[in-house]
């Protein structure tokens, strides 16, 4: 595991061309934070199921090894994938008793691999949330980091690099995706703590990680209004505030704006607790009226039901028609028929993603070599059975965002009926809208 695989590096690639099909847009911050010719151990948040090992595994050049729970480990089958994989498994309480003294010889192979100079990772908070929210912190990276320096007499020089993984959306295609590689944690620097108090020390190294880790996510305290923070971002965002022409739309620039407007909110929420108290009541009321429409709060637009605007966005969505409707047939079994199932049979949106994306990733290349094939034994030519498979791959995602134009239409036409039958209740949804927005507008700047 500790040395670097050539099959790994060719299957590396392929995730990465799968990332960036189903992306729109990934950023990458602090790249150049890596220590190199240093082991490193990088700790990211974990939201998103396989799709957060994935973010940081495409984003940089190594091979790093995962400590991932043992369950997955269970079948036998999956073991030599998983090892392929550069995975070792870690033993919780639920795995058994028995199982966790299996812990020490995982650990003793997660210190060779770092005494190599190589990279491992594992999330600090050892499970996943599936939302802009930290869970509490555990003490395998510290515990990892203290056995392998006290082993090498604290001269390992081991480096623990946070990593910050942001989505725009969770498990919808071409959302954008930001990765953010933050300060590295010298270890060393807590050797003399840790030589007069372990427990206390191994303790202050994991807040350390936590704390440094909040700095590159979105990191959203409120349990009891976890969603209503959601729309006021939603709302005071910023792709909705900053529309103007010098705007900086990059998706670094929105990340670090309403990073600040959530941190901003709830100071703001500990200061005016009963003004933020009575928001919240007009909020749940308000995602009320939004989820019985279908439609979320930047959709709540009056531009949209504007009949000219109506009028030119239909005319688009009749020339779009045909080639969405050509890549629906195309893309049908490896892509919309396994997406409607896996959303269908799964309780958990958090692993709608990773599923979609495995899927996706099984299915595809082996359409792609059929078509490669067919062409080939078609035309006798080796540029068709290169340029038809390439071109069906290339040609689906400009489809699928074709096909998303037309859904957002049907939703403007949805809201333009409504507006028609029901002027006056669509009237007071657009007013509460534009009163939340000065209300919050003015908490923040007071």
């Amino acid at each position: 595991m500790k040395e670097w695989s050539l099959g790994y590096a060719f299957l590396k690639q392929i995730v990465r061309m799968g990332m960036w099909l189903s992306h729109s847009r990934i950023t990458v911050i602090g790249l150049s934070k890596i220590p190199k010719n240093k082991p490193v151990i990088f700790a990211p948040n974990h939201q998103n199921a396989l799709m957060d090992p994935l973010a940081v595994l495409c984003t940089n050049h190594t091979q790093p090894v995962w400590l991932a729970r043992a369950d997955i480990f269970k079948l036998r089958i999956t073991r030599p994938i998983l090892r392929f994989l550069k995975i070792l498994p870690v033993y919780r309480i639920r795995d058994g008793k028995e199982n966790l003294g299996e812990n020490e010889r995982i650990f003793a192979r997660a210190i060779e691999i770092l005494e190599h100079k190589k990279e491992l990772a594992l999330f600090q908070e050892a499970a996943h949330s599936g939302k802009r929210q930290m869970l509490t912190p555990k003490k395998a990276i510290p515990r990892i980091a203290f056995l392998a320096e006290e082993k090498n007499n604290f001269k390992l020089d081991l480096q623990i690099v946070p990593v910050g993984i942001y989505y725009s959306h969770y498990w919808h295609f071409n959302r954008e995706l930001l990765v953010n590689y933050g300060d590295p944690i010298a270890v060393g620097a807590y050797e003399n703590e840790f030589k007069n108090d372990p427990q206390k020390t191994t303790l202050k190294l994991r807040d350390a990680i936590a704390e440094r880790l909040e700095s590159l996510i979105i990191n959203i305290r409120s349990k009891a209004h976890y969603e209503n923070y959601e729309l006021m971002r939603e709302l005071l965002g910023a792709r909705q505030v900053n529309r103007g022409p010098e705007a900086d739309h990059s998706m670094e620039a929105c990340f670090y704006h309403d990073q600040q407007l959530i941190k901003r909110l709830e100071e703001k929420e500990q200061e005016q607790a009963g003004q933020f108290q009575i928001l919240h009541q007009r909020l749940d009321h308000f995602r009320k009226s939004l989820k019985k429409l279908k439609i979320s709060g930047e959709q709540l637009d009056r531009q949209r039901i504007a009949v000219g605007h109506l009028a030119t966005q239909s005319l688009i969505g009749m020339v779009l028609l045909p080639l969405v409707l050509l890549a629906w047939l195309l893309h049908l079994i490896p892509f919309f028929l396994p997406r409607y199932f896996i959303q269908k049979k799964l309780k958990k949106p958090e692993f709608f993603s990773t599923f979609q994306f495995v899927v996706g990733l099984l299915i595809y290349p082996v359409i792609t070599v059929a078509l490669a094939l067919v062409a080939y034994q078609s035309t006798g030519q080796t540029v068709w059975a290169i340029v038809v498979p390439a071109a069906y791959l290339l040609l689906g995602k400009p489809a699928f965002l074709g096909l998303k134009y037309l859904q957002e239409l049907n939703t403007s036409f949805r809201l333009f009926r409504f507006a028609m039958k029901n002027k006056s209740e669509a009237d007071r949804l657009f007013s509460q809208k534009s009163e939340l927005i000065e209300k919050l507008t003015a908490l923040i700047n007071s």
